[in-house]
């Protein structure tokens, strides 16, 4: 897998240091390095975790496709498919999806939606945050995110599809979630809960929230979520 931000800031000489479980405390207590870890994050945003574009290769983009398409192929997969559904999904994020809504996009059934994404999971390409309220919701419509912000940019231009910027940084906390939980959720109702894994709420918001949110829901925006990645 990808350095998560974390082991990211390791390799560049950056040390946190956590004081128990209670993640806003820890962040409160990295103000000594925190203007580090912010332009670190910028950094991050851009090389993701993989050692060919942390090191600045100028062909860590090209080697990358090539070895999804090889594993693609490899699995007896088509390639213009898989770009397909990769696009639909890219286009759409961050809102939920059903594999349905992307067949009716690419033209496939939702069967072969299923089985193509179960691939791509497979590869560590892609996974997705599932319903929950009161247990999974396993008929509901899926959260799918990249696991790595340079992988979702290279998709991107391979895909020939651009993405919001708010679905790049939810992407980043889900993925960042999964590694440590094991798996991530969200919830949808009058008010949208983009991620919850284990006793964590939180949702992601570029800008500034239109509405109120539970007291236990943790709103992450582009001043604090690199410190709730760099003590998660």
């Amino acid at each position: 897998m990808p350095l998560t931000f974390r082991e990211f800031l390791e390799i560049k000489g950056v040390e946190i240091e956590l004081e128990g479980d209670e993640i806003e405390k820890n962040m409160k207590a990295l103000w000594r390095v925190e203007d580090r870890i912010r332009e670190e994050f910028e950094n991050y945003l851009k090389c993701g975790g993989f050692p060919l574009s942390i090191n600045e290769d100028p062909t860590a983009e090209a080697q990358l496709i090539s070895s999804i398409e090889s594993e693609i192929l490899r699995v007896g997969k088509s390639l213009e498919l898989t770009k397909g559904i990769i696009s639909s999904i890219l286009r759409k994020a961050p809102s939920p999806l059903s594999f349905s809504t992307i067949g009716g996009d690419v033209g496939v059934s939702y069967k072969t939606v299923q089985d193509y994404i179960e691939t791509l999971k497979n590869l560590f390409i892609l996974d997705m945050a599932l319903f929950k309220d009161n247990g999974i919701k396993w008929r509901k419509e899926r959260k799918f995110f990249f696991i790595d912000a340079f992988l979702a940019k290279t998709l991107s231009l391979w895909a020939g599809e651009e993405y919001l910027e708010s679905a790049f940084y939810e992407w980043i906390v889900q993925l960042h979630l999964q590694r440590k939980f094991g798996s991530v959720y969200y919830f949808r109702n009058k008010f949208e809960i983009d991620c919850i894994a284990d006793n964590l709420r939180v949702e992601v918001k570029i800008g500034k929230p239109h509405r109120e949110y539970p007291k236990d829901v943790l709103i992450l925006d582009t001043k604090n979520l690199p410190l709730f990645l760099a003590v998660l």
